[in-house]
This record gives structure tokens, sequence and C-alpha cells, in this order.
């Protein structure tokens, strides 16, 4: 357990400086096609680090915004809390902040950047179709993101991969409707240094908004069974979790408040996967973020 703590750790320092190089190198790119020269590759560096530095304090709020989430209230969702208070004293976690969205879809997440600045949000669906001991089975899955520091790396995933491909939209439309300005565009004619500087800084556009959505796959899928088995290890019951994963395998409501930038961090994909839920299902797919639930059921009933 440890040493998953301490991998995921260094996968995190990682994916900042990956995503860093990503933002620079998009704002470079820009660069490229307006031919600012080095003040340009100054304002690259500047803006990956503030993008950076925002990712990392204000991840967690993008995420919960972007989920119509709101404070659970301890009165009305008192099993909410009382269960999360109740596994966490197990854990030996401190309490993290609990939400609620309003979708009759069950689904949940932990987002946050360590266990001290964590939250769960948990969907109306979810807290109405779960007995105790599922619900418990899904809440010790979430908690696991949390002591993992999973919640980590998924977190600045959902904000630095939009902003690289903010980043990689805004410049090809001005291409579109403005295209470079480079400085000796007039006295080369459009050839020679100027011309292979914008089709690099063309192609860079087009492949790091790429990258940085496998670089956001490449953090999702493993970590899911690895929180089922953690979650296990607080509730000591594999049939609650196995019951629960049951039930959300045969329910067939999307959660309407989610989007593909946040949908690695649910406990299951959220997304439409079936022409039924949804006329975009085959892309959904094949970007998965989320290993099937009938492998993730297999593994917890050899346990």
């Amino acid at each position: 357990m440890y040493d998953q703590i301490t991998s995921n750790k260094r996968r995190s320092v990682v994916l900042v400086a990956a995503f860093v190089v990503l933002v620079a190198a998009v704002v470079w790119a820009i660069n490229l096609l307006i031919g600012y020269g080095v003040v340009g590759l100054f304002i690259a560096l500047a803006v990956a680090g503030v993008s950076a530095f925002v990712a990392y304090w204000k991840s967690d709020a993008v995420a919960l915004a972007m989920s119509h989430a709101r404070p659970a209230d301890p009165v009305e969702y008192a099993r909410f809390h009382n269960l999360v208070e109740g596994l966490c004293i197990a854990a030996g976690l401190p309490k993290p902040r609990l939400f609620i969205i309003d979708d009759p879809a069950p689904n949940a997440f932990a987002t946050g950047r360590d266990p001290r600045h964590a939250a769960v949000a948990a969907t109306t669906g979810l807290l109405e179709k779960m007995n105790r001991v599922e619900l418990e089975g899904v809440l010790a899955h979430e908690l696991s993101h949390i002591k993992n520091y999973d919640v980590l790396v998924s977190t600045l995933a959902v904000t630095m991969v939009g902003v690289v491909a903010l980043q990689s939209d805004f410049a090809l439309r001005f291409m579109w409707w403005g295209g470079p300005r480079h400085r000796d565009d007039n006295n080369n004619g459009g050839g020679g240094p100027a011309a292979a500087l914008a089709i690099l800084g063309f192609v860079l556009l087009l492949v790091t908004p790429l990258v940085a959505r496998l670089m956001q796959f490449a953090v999702s899928r493993r970590r899911e069974a690895l929180a089922d088995v953690s979650g296990v290890s607080l509730t000591r019951y594999p049939p609650g979790l196995i019951s629960a994963l049951e039930k959300l395998k045969q329910d067939t409501t999307v959660v309407h408040s989610s989007s593909r930038a946040t949908a690695h961090l649910w406990l299951e994909s959220p997304l439409a996967r079936t022409p039924e839920e949804g006329r975009l299902a085959w892309l959904n797919r094949l970007f998965d973020t989320h290993p099937p639930l009938e492998e993730r059921i297999q593994a917890l009933k050899e346990l």
C-alpha cells in the first residue's frame, strides 16, 4: 500500500511536469505562428507555470463545478455523512467534504489534491438505489482513491487537459480566421524558415491535445481496480462492493452533468456506452477510461 502511495505521488510530479511541457509547447506553437521570437518563448514558459499552479490549487473546484455538485446537508443526508465518518476512522483519514449531485444515475467520484483537501461527491441516484452495505462499499472505494493519492493525478488531469485543448482550439481558430502573421512574410514570400516554423506550429497544435488525452487515459484504468481492492480492505466485506457494481452494470441511466473531461473521476464511466443510452456510445467506448465492470466484479469475487 505504501509503495502504491509513493508511486502515485511520483506519477503526480511526472504528470505535472509533462503537462507543463505540453502547455509550453502549445504557447510556443502559437508564438511560431505569430512570430514574437524570444519574447514569445518567455510568455510560453510563464503561461505554462501559471497553468500548472492554478491546476494544482483549483482543479477540485473545477471538477465539482463542472459536475454541478452542491454541499451535502448533514441532516438531509445523515446516512451519507455517517458512513463516510466511520470509514474515515477505519482508514485513518480526515473526513473529506461531501457533495451531492442531483442526478438519477447511480455514481460517485472523489477529487482533491491530498487527504486534507479532498471531497467526495455522490449522485442522488446512488444514495437512493444502494442499500447501506452497497453504499459503504462504494464510499470505501472513493476514500481509497484519496488515501492512495489517486485523486491528485486524476484531478490535475481535468484542468490541465482542458487548458491544452482550449489553447490549441484558440490557435487553430486564429489560423482559420486570421492566419499567421510572421514579420518576415513579405520579405521571403511565404517560404523559407518562416513557412517551416508555421508548419511546425500547426503540427504541434494538432498533436498536443491528443497527447494530453492519452496521458489522461494512462492514469485512469489501473487505479479503479486498485481502489476496488483497497475499498474492500476497509469494509472487510467484498459482497457489498460486488453487489453495488452489479447494480451499476444493470443500470442504464447516464449522468447528465458528466463530460469527457471528468469521466475518468467517476466510480464507473458516466457516459453513454450502448446505442440505447446515446448516439456517441461508440466514441465513448473507444476512449473508455474504466475497465469493464465484469472484470472488476470477477476480480473481487476471486478475493
